[in-house]
């Protein structure tokens, strides 16, 4: 049998051995008086005393150091294992330390207490042990494959960072599987040292690991923790006369333990300060921060939004690109006088300025409208490209049955007439979707309209609904087509059929379904770290400028040419050469999960992960680990009660009083001692 222990650093308490024999050495009896009238009639004795640096007690001095000893054993977890068993795994070990260097990573100390435990677990390893390390956010990267050099794998840390991506273990897995591959015959492990951050087990379940694989967490994150970050900010261009402002609305979000101190939020256009607001984030929930419009500059806008930075800086600041005012065209074709309140409200506003054109002109528009007409054949093509088409139903439409043409997402089934019950209204509008956006605050505004007279379609398999009548009818239909998309729109927009054009619901719904219908709205303020940026076909030998300020000349292939958005901020595209006003831009921030920091429990670390055969080897079968063996022998209760049981002996033995004392010397005569 083989002895060893669990927890060997506790045997360090056996330096307080040394305590019971000081003060051993160092006791002396002390003497006490006795009153006596008279010693004249007493015999007078020989004293011999012992002398002072030797110990009097030797077996309660034993009694001491056993007790002593059984303490300190019992809590080292002391455990025995059969010699055969011990040295049945007798190979070298291949590690790959996973090292989480996601966005979540940079809050306040987590980095530093990362990078030491990956330190140290390379330290403990053996001089025949392989480690290879590989960092990970939302993709891995191998950063020193399996060496037995620890110095060379302790270099790979340097110069390490959190970055502003997201968190993915699954693809780390897979990357630690394939180095594992190259040592088939030494014990396999994976340390994965990070925050363990809930986010990032997305992706887990399929991954498969060979059989044998140990996998162990060193968690490294805050036991409490509490964030103020970015989470969107809102932006609008508004007319007041003849200016165009800029309309900014912030949203900040509180999470963890308690509320964050007032923090101070900068809005920035093209670079230039614009406003500053001070707030407080609530507790646990979202704080909107509004800042006065301001003039919108011309063309695009780099807006950037930033409050006074906490314990996890990186989300700290919002970046965004506002698109270009352009003059949006719409061909609209029929109407005639029923299209009078549609083609006002077009007239009305900017940011962007829509103008109608002709149906002979419509090839310069993105947008065309046909009321109470059929697209022609050509249309259909054309939507496929990317263009966009709406599809009023009027009466003469109205009045048909059956698919009319096969663009259309719909199929007729004649008039529904609400005259004679006041009108219908609209129910179950999606007011997540972009087309009802301005409406998400205000939804109680749609259901003020009465509709008198309109379409009955049923909606084809392949196409969304968007919002229904009061009876179930389909109101406002959409399907994607190719790059581009149909609306169809069951709901009268003439005041003959209901009242809508006398609503005020009426001018935010036309524009904001002609922005829809041209793509306008789909393109994001922002994208998100990770992503590829495919840049405009129109670029020729394109650069793009880096939010470090480096610049990238991305490859061409068949689809285009793309850039990986890396690194939170803004991204600049040139022709050619990077110098004067970019090209195209793009904004890039952190996944928005990156902000919580709510752990996942370690069991939950390989949830769905698999285990198969493959060129790896494994353990022994029947090999139990260190902690198996000795939770199933608990020797340290048995040391603990013959702890208790020593105790007791010391105890009685003490109170006997057994010491060194002064011991009788029996007088000899002079004559007994002889001459």
């Amino acid at each position: 049998m083989a002895m060893g222990f669990l927890v060997p650093a506790f045997l360090a308490g056996l330096a307080a051995l040394a305590i019971p024999l000081l003060l051993h050495l160092r006791h002396r009896d002390r003497d006490k008086p006795v009153p006596f009238p008279s010693l004249m009639f007493l015999e007078r004795l020989t004293i011999r005393t012992e002398q002072r640096q030797r110990v009097s007690d030797w077996p309660l001095l034993l009694l001491r150091l056993l007790l002593l000893l059984l303490l300190v054993t019992a809590f080292a977890r002391p455990l025995l294992r059969s010699r055969g068993v011990a040295g049945a795994d007798t190979r070298s070990r291949a590690v790959v330390v996973l090292l989480d260097r996601s966005m979540s990573m940079s809050y306040d100390g987590t980095w530093q207490r990362a990078l030491d435990s990956a330190r140290a677990v390379i330290g403990w390893l053996d001089g025949n042990d392989r480690v290879a390390v590989v960092t990970y956010d939302d993709e891995a990267e191998t950063r020193q494959r399996l060496t037995a050099d620890r110095s060379a794998a302790v270099g790979a840390l340097a110069g390490l960072v959190p970055r502003a991506r997201g968190t993915r273990l699954a693809p780390a897995l897979r990357v630690a599987r394939q180095q594992l591959l190259d040592a088939p015959f030494a014990a396999a492990e994976i340390v994965v040292v990070s925050d363990l951050q809930r986010s990032g087990a997305t992706g887990i379940a399929g991954v498969e690991l060979p059989a044998g694989v140990k996998v162990r967490a060193v968690p490294v994150g805050p036991v409490q923790w509490s964030n103020a970050s970015l989470r969107a900010v809102d932006v609008r261009r508004v007319v007041q006369g003849e200016r165009t402002l800029l309309a900014v609305k912030a949203r900040i979000q509180q999470q963890g333990d308690g509320a964050g101190p007032t923090r101070t939020v900068t809005l920035t256009l093209n670079g230039r300060e614009a406003g500053r607001q001070e707030t407080t984030p609530a507790i646990n929930g979202e704080r909107v921060v509004t800042f006065a419009p301001m003039p919108a500059p011309e063309g695009a806008v780099a807006l950037q939004v930033a409050m006074t930075p906490d314990a996890l800086a990186l989300d700290d600041t919002l970046v965004a690109i506002v698109p270009r005012d352009d003059d949006l065209m719409v061909a609209l074709r029929g109407g005639g006088s029923d299209a009078l309140y549609f083609e006002r409200a077009l007239e009305i506003g900017r940011a962007p300025t829509i103008r109608l054109t002709r149906p002979n002109d419509a090839t310069r528009a993105p947008v065309r409208v046909f009321w109470d007409v059929l697209p022609d054949a050509e249309t259909a093509a054309w939507v496929e490209r990317g263009g966009g088409v709406v599809v009023v139903l009027g009466r003469r439409l109205s009045a048909r049955n059956g698919a009319i043409a096969s663009l259309l997402p719909v199929t007729l089934a004649g008039t529904a007439d609400r005259l004679t019950d006041r009108g219908g209204t609209l129910r179950d509008v999606r007011t997540e979707h972009p087309l009802f956006q301005p409406f998400r605050e205000s939804a109680d505004a749609l259901g003020m309209v009465r509709f008198f007279r309109y379409a009955r379609v049923d909606a084809a398999a392949d196409a969304d609904v968007l919002a229904r009548f009061d009876d179930g009818n389909a109101a406002v239909v959409e399907r994607r087509v190719g790059n581009g998309r149909v609306i169809v729109l069951a709901l009268p927009l003439d005041n003959t059929a209901g009242d809508f054009p006398l609503q005020p619901a009426f001018l935010p719904f036309v524009r904001q379904l002609v922005l829809h219908t041209s793509g306008r709205d789909a393109v994001p303020l922002w994208r998100t770290t990770g992503e590829r940026w495919a840049l405009p076909g129109t670029l020729v030998d394109p650069v793009v400028e880096a939010p470090d300020r480096s610049l990238v000349r991305p490859g061409v292939d068949s689809l285009g040419a793309a850039v990986a958005l890396t690194d939170a901020g803004f991204y600049r595209a040139f022709r050619s050469r990077a110098g004067g006003e970019a090209d195209a831009m793009v904004a890039a921030n952190a996944p928005p999960g990156e902000s919580v920091l709510t752990p996942m429990d370690t069991a939950e670390l390989l949830l769905g992960v698999g285990t198969g055969s493959d060129t790896v080897r494994t353990a022994p079968a029947g090999v139990e680990s260190d902690q198996e063996l000795e939770r199933k022998q608990s020797s340290w209760r048995v040391l603990l009660a013959i702890a208790l049981a020593a105790l007791i002996v010391e105890t009685i033995v003490a109170a006997r009083g057994r010491r060194g004392t002064a011991r009788r010397v029996t007088p000899v005569s002079n004559t007994e001692r002889g001459p």
